[in-house]
């Protein structure tokens, strides 16, 4: 378990954690753009 802690490693987690989260935000933005255009003419 030691190569967990070692840095090339964690670089690597890193980028797959942010890839992920790049995926999270993005599918959650086309998930909610229908509703998005009203939404916005609500704050106006």
């Amino acid at each position: 378990m030691s190569f967990l802690f070692h840095k090339r490693t964690k670089k690597i987690l890193k980028f797959i954690w942010g890839g992920m989260a790049i995926l999270i935000i993005l599918s959650m933005v086309l998930f909610f753009a229908p509703g998005l255009p009203e939404w916005f003419a609500g704050l106006f």
